[in-house]
Formats: C-alpha cells, sequence, structure tokens
C-alpha cells in the first residue's frame, strides 16, 4: 500500500476540473490514498522564468485565497473519488483523496474557518506557502515575524484540537520552532528534502537543516521526500533523498511528498504510474517488507491516527 501524503492531483492549475485520469492512475500502482492540497496563494504566485522558483508577484485582495481553497475543494469532491475523513477509510479495497490545505493564507484572522474546514473533512493544513502570512515566516522570503506568531500559534493548538493535521513544509527555521512549542501533536513537513551541501542546488531554500529535520521528528512527524524541484534528478533523485532521509532521521519519520505534478513532477511523474518504483527502490536496498510499509505509507498513517485521536 502507497499513500502520497502531498500532491496536486488533477488539479495542478488554477481553475477547472479535477483531471481524473490522473486520478484513476492510482489503483493500478496500488496507491491506497493520495493526500490532495488546495493551494491558497495560488492567483498570487507564479514561476520564476530563469530560477524556476514560485515567487509573489502580487498580494491577494480580502477572501480571495479563501475563494481559491474553495474552487480547488470543490473540485476534489466532484471529481468521482471518495474523501476519506478518517484513518480507518483508507485501505486497498479504493482509492481515496484526503482533503488538505497549502497555506493559512485564507484564515485572515478568523481560526473559526478551520472549525469550518474540519467539519467539510480537510484533515492537513499547510500554516505557510509562499506568501509570508499572519502564522509566521516562510523559507523562501526574509524573516517578516521572527517566527511563529502568536496567531500561528493560536492556528496550531486549534488544529490540535480538531484533529488536523499541523504540516510546516515552507515555514521557516524558527517558525517550526514555535510550532514544536506550540504543538501537543506529531506534525508533517509534507515535502522537502535535506541539504546537500555541495551537490548542485543543494543549499535549495526550501531544502531543511540537520536541526530543522530533527524537530519535526522529536514531535513524531514524518517528512516526505521531494521531486519538484529536481530538474536534472527527476525520479532517480527524489529516491537518493529518500535514502538520505533514512540514513538522517530513521525509518519511522520518512515518507512519500511528490508534490505531484508540480514543477520537474510534470514531466517525471505527472501521475501515480511511477510509485511503485519507489518500493522496488526500497526492497532493492534490503530494506525489509515491515521497513518498506512504513514508508510507503506506515508513518504517515501513523502520525493521522494520532492526530485523530485512532
Amino acid at each position: 500500500m502507497i499513500i502520497d501524503m502531498h500532491t496536486h492531483a488533477g488539479r495542478p492549475r488554477r481553475t477547472g476540473d479535477v483531471d481524473r485520469t490522473v486520478l484513476a492512475t492510482m489503483q493500478p500502482a496500488g496507491v491506497a490514498a493520495a493526500v490532495v492540497s488546495a493551494i491558497g496563494d495560488i492567483p498570487m504566485i507564479r514561476r520564476n522564468a530563469v530560477t524556476k522558483r514560485l515567487e509573489k508577484f502580487r498580494d491577494p485582495r480580502p477572501g480571495e485565497c479563501l475563494e481559491a481553497v474553495e474552487g480547488y475543494l470543490v473540485s476534489f469532491e466532484q471529481s468521482g473519488m471518495r474523501i476519506a475523513r478518517e484513518p480507518i477509510e483508507i485501505g486497498m479495497d479504493a482509492p481515496a483523496l484526503v482533503l488538505a490545505v497549502e497555506g493559512c493564507d485564507f484564515l485572515e484572522g478568523d481560526l473559526d474557518r478551520l472549525d469550518a474546514l474540519e467539519a467539510r473533512g480537510v484533515r492537513s493544513v499547510q500554516l505557510t506557502h509562499y506568501l509570508v502570512n499572519e502564522t509566521g515566516d516562510i523559507q523562501t522570503e526574509p524573516p517578516v515575524h521572527g517566527g511563529l506568531t502568536p496567531f500561528g500559534a493560536e492556528a496550531v493548538r486549534r488544529m490540535n484540537r480538531l484533529g488536523i493535521i499541523v504540516d510546516v513544509a515552507h515555514c521557516s527555521e524558527d517558525t517550526v520552532k514555535g510550532v514544536v512549542a506550540a504543538t501537543s501533536q506529531p506534525i508533517l513537513c509534507s515535502h522537502a528534502n535535506l541539504k546537500e551541501p555541495g551537490h548542485p542546488d543543494g543549499d535549495h531554500p526550501r531544502y531543511l537543516s540537520p536541526e530543522y529535520a530533527r524537530m519535526v521528528v522529536e514531535t513524531g512527524g514524518v517528512i516526505g521526500a521531494w521531486i519538484a524541484v529536481l530538474w536534472q534528478e527527476q525520479m532517480a533523485g527524489m529516491i537518493r533523498h529518500l535514502f538520505r532521509l533514512v540514513d538522517a532521521v530513521g525509518i519511522d519519520h520518512v515518507g512519500i511528498g511528490s508534490d505531484l505534478p508540480a514543477g520537474a513532477a510534470a514531466q517525471a511523474m505527472p501521475d501515480f504510474s511511477r510509485h511503485p518504483e519507489i518500493a522496488t527502490a526500497l526492497r532493492d536496498r534490503g530494506m525489509t517488507h515491515e521497513e518498506i510499509a512504513k514508508v510507503c505509507s506506515g508513518n504517515w498513517l501513523r502520525v493521522f491516527r494520532t492526530v485523530r485521536g485512532q
């Protein structure tokens, strides 16, 4: 069984319906669940043609990020796929989607919006994306808040109470320090790789220092190996980074967070058909069945069960 803990499966763009042909590749590939993220700041970001990195180009209008989240969630709900609200609903009989939101820009000071999302079935929320919002600083821009804000800490505690997984992907290291201090539940860094000094792009601003990774692990959390920025290495690079994570933080704290079909994944991993290659690579490197199961699904499921109190 495979679970991808961060995707935009079938709907990477700003508007439109989900591409059901992408979701149809889940079952043949043995993918039991895909966490599908609604992007709150999608209308305000674009890819730099030179660096190939996403960046903000304008500020949002009031309500615009919430509207963007709503558009994504409606498209996932109308995709024809089952939405899994609880861990017990994930299995091999029929693939499911798990709803997530990337970036708390939609909150606009109103934590009750988290309650509304939980009631709707959203089970994972990422604090930041490419806009510096009211919850804290991000990895790809200079610090504004000095880490997690008091409002951000309240958002973390509210998500803990609601049973929503807190995802710190894109958060600055100081923001993660604040999250670790505020949370009573394990957290995710759903899609990232470890810094690799001396390697091309090994100091990517979205990569994690050993200290950053340890903070996630100290909560009992999980880090997802990421492909979207691996323009040269692509799939082989994602697998290589996955093993680097296992070596650094241990077999119990690594998962798959492809971010497909974003960035380099658009060509290398546009759908789920190549996911079995990850399990094969783990097997070829001598991992046991139990270890493979942890990386491919069990570690993320453990966090999901813990946060949901199950």
